[in-house]
């Protein structure tokens, strides 16, 4: 008897891809239930919130007063250009030091090799918190407190980065590299057209993850700016906290401003993040 056929067996089979199924669709509404709760308290008044009982939805779905008022109390738009500017160059040039220095540790045989690559990897266990006096008076020194440059100097080269790029262009196999070396390529052009292509999933995965961390950071900017014109969004939405009352309403509709340009962004690359994790497990 064919076991393909087996009524028992179809039953058994569907039973398991409707609980993992189940499992699975739990598992998304949990992970969304905090953003829809905070996009439903961006859309409710102060009152509202703070109602007894708790209520979930807000009395009028198209209250945009909180999203007006935020723009109106700060220049969340320079916040948001502030933060843009200085993730968006700092994602660059990371993903261009983090690839040539990946592309050397990976391909280039040199003295100390294993100790420098050792040392990066030691960075990454060393908090932030540690460095930031030495990091600041350097900086005060330079005359770069409030500046784009001041903001940026700590996102320029990421010791992760360098990490992951090494790791995905050792995959690569040096036949490449070798051919290319044949036809007369000089070594920046193996660099931008060979290299660079076949890790393009990995540069993705860190543009993704760099760009994120670099938003989302408070502590530096919060010790390197003192003016409204230097502020990033953490800083902005940090405000409507205060020693006696948070304006929830305020709070909830400025993050969910600040959240559309990553959402953007994954949208963008998710193709290359699934790509980068699939090829993560390959070896050879």
């Amino acid at each position: 008897m064919d076991r393909r056929n087996d009524p028992y067996l179809r039953i058994k089979r569907k039973t398991i891809s409707w609980i993992l199924t189940a499992l699975v669709v739990s598992g998304a509404v949990l992970m969304l239930l905090p953003f829809l709760w905070m996009f439903l308290t961006s859309l409710k008044r102060p009152e509202e919130i703070l109602r007894v009982p708790l209520t979930f939805l807000p009395d009028h779905f198209f209250n945009l007063q909180n999203y007006i008022e935020i723009f109106k109390r700060q220049p969340f738009h320079l916040y948001l250009w502030n933060t843009f500017f200085v993730s968006g160059v700092s994602t660059i040039t990371s993903l261009i030091f983090s690839s040539m220095a990946g592309y050397g540790f990976a391909k280039f045989n040199f003295p100390g090799k294993e100790f420098w690559f050792f040392s990066i990897i030691c960075i990454l266990m060393v908090p932030f918190q540690a460095i930031v006096i030495p990091l600041y008076q350097w900086v005060v020194q330079f005359g770069l407190i409030n500046t784009y440059i001041g903001l940026m100097i700590p996102h320029f080269i990421s010791a992760f980065g360098v990490f992951l790029m090494r790791e995905a262009i050792t995959n690569i196999p040096n036949d490449y590299i070798d051919a290319a070396r044949i036809d007369g390529s000089s070594e920046i052009g193996i660099f931008f057209r060979i290299i660079l292509p076949m890790v393009k999933p990995s540069l993705a995965a860190l543009a993704i993850i760099k760009f994120l961390w670099t938003w989302n950071e408070f502590f530096w900017p919060l010790v390197i700016t003192n003016s409204e014109e230097m502020k990033v969004i953490t800083l902005g939405l940090a405000s409507f906290n205060t020693m006696y009352y948070i304006e929830h309403n305020l709070a909830t509709a400025g993050a969910m401003v600040s959240i559309i340009p990553i959402l953007i962004l994954y949208l963008a690359f998710q193709r290359w993040m699934v790509k980068a994790v699939v090829m993560s497990g390959v070896k050879g």
